[in-house]
């Protein structure tokens, strides 16, 4: 996690310019003692002692510190934002970053690999019970450049619950929306012979393939400045669960139609 409570003053602070010599500091949530990581490699942070109970900072990668803490620095420069703080806590969740953006509040989440598909509804109904926007943001994979992908069960409720587009962090406040067309897969020609000496054949086609998708990207985007909140209605289906919620999405029309 990037924050912590100092005790000295009980303000909440940030890994990157809190030093070591302000100890202790203390788990916002837990209450427990945290030790200040200040290495010269990886990203400035806090971690609990062992053994570990409190779920926050659980899961956390490099990558996600690194990518939270871009994305908090970047609205910090942007003309057009209020209330911004690194690691809110809501009671009911932590947001990764939550800011006022052209005075919407919205709730910026990355996603980390330990949420599961129940969490994410869990805290995006949340959210919208507070009033709150949300958006859901993935780290960027290799494979999303091939046009045969298999999207993770998180990709999938993005996908569904964000009309058809999922928001992968680039850098700063820029995001690659992408979209998951079908993929075809060519069911080989076969040829076969009965008993009785009649021919039979099978295949020579395409058919949709039910796992890989062709990601398809839509035009870069500003988290800042290209989006708008929405309510969206409940949905469900046989593999997935969309509750009422508030969601954050840009304002690009569906490239892939």
């Amino acid at each position: 996690m990037l924050t912590a409570i100092r005790q000295s003053d009980e303000s909440k602070v940030i890994a990157s310019v809190a030093q070591k010599i302000e100890a202790p500091f203390f788990c916002p949530t837990c209450k427990k003692q945290v030790v200040l990581n200040k290495g010269n490699i990886k990203t400035h942070h806090f971690k609990h002692k062992p053994p570990i109970t409190c779920h926050r900072g659980k899961g956390e990668t490099e990558a996600h510190m690194r990518c939270k803490l871009d994305v908090f620095h970047a609205l910090a420069n942007s003309a057009n934002i209020t209330g911004l703080e690194l690691e809110k806590d809501f009671g009911v969740s932590v947001a990764d970053v939550f800011a006022c953006i052209n005075s919407i509040p919205v709730a910026i989440e990355i996603q980390r690999s330990n949420l599961s598909v129940s969490d994410i509804t869990t805290r995006t109904e949340n959210y919208h019970r507070l009033g709150v926007a949300v958006i859901w943001i993935g780290l960027r994979n290799e494979n999303l450049s091939s046009n045969m992908y298999s999207p993770k069960a998180w990709e999938k409720w993005c996908h569904a619950t964000y009309f058809g587009r999922v928001y992968y962090w680039v850098e700063g406040l820029i995001l690659q929306p992408i979209h998951f067309g079908d993929y075809k897969l060519y069911v080989e020609q076969r040829t076969w012979y009965e008993p009785g000496g009649s021919e039979n054949t099978s295949g020579g086609y395409y058919k949709t393939s039910k796992r890989y998708k062709t990601p398809s990207p839509g035009v870069l985007v500003n988290l800042a400045t290209d989006f708008r909140w929405e309510v969206k209605k409940a949905f469900s289906s046989k593999t997935i669960r969309i509750p009422q919620c508030t969601i954050y999405v840009d304002n690009q029309k569906a490239w892939w139609k």
